[in-house]
């Protein structure tokens, strides 16, 4: 995607890979971002460690989720990795 970086870098996304996803307050400071920090740019979220980023995202920034809600989103993002 051309000018991903022009958006992303002021953020802290630079060097991150695309697609690299932030959750932002109304003033534009981070919730919570793809990075995990041991692993690296979840991107778009298919393998264990990056589904379990996922989740922990969900659960810094989204204020009604159930445990069973994130508990769907993995399983189906889990079936959509044993589809490629």
């Amino acid at each position: 995607m051309d000018g991903f970086e022009e958006v992303i870098n002021p953020l802290g996304g630079g060097g991150s890979g695309f697609p690299w996803l932030a959750i932002l307050r109304p003033d534009r400071s981070i919730v919570i971002d793809s990075k995990d920090p041991e692993e690296g740019n979840i991107g778009s979220p298919i393998t264990e460690w990056e589904i379990d980023h996922w989740n922990v995202m969900m659960r810094a920034s989204v204020t009604r989720i159930t445990e069973e809600e994130i508990a769907h989103m993995a399983k189906t993002l889990a079936e959509d990795r044993k589809g490629d």
